[in-house]
């Protein structure tokens, strides 16, 4: 899976500016030093990676399915307890 990730964005829009002047960083993307881009490019694309990486987890994924099967159980049971309620209020409303 490919993504495209628009470090200019996240670099000025999620760093904090507080951060960028305690590093004695720019608050645009574009007036980092080519280095400075690379380093950070180089960051966020280890950190996307990792995130993809954890979400994918085949762990995680057996545990994420087994909860929606629990979910999807109780919705059923809801759904079923609903209807039930309604087709009595129909009945009791005819009457």
């Amino acid at each position: 899976m490919t993504a495209t990730i628009n470090f200019q964005q996240i670099y000025e829009d999620e760093i904090e500016d507080v951060t960028k002047e305690l590093l004695q960083l720019p608050r645009h993307y574009s007036d980092l030093s080519h280095e400075s881009q690379r380093f950070v490019q180089d960051l966020l694309t280890a950190g996307y990676d990792r995130a993809l990486k954890d979400a994918l987890d085949p762990t995680v994924l057996e545990e994420t399915s087994a909860l929606s099967q629990e979910m999807s159980i109780q919705l059923e049971s809801f759904s079923t307890l609903v209807d039930s309620f309604l087709g009595r209020q129909n009945l009791t409303g005819a009457d």
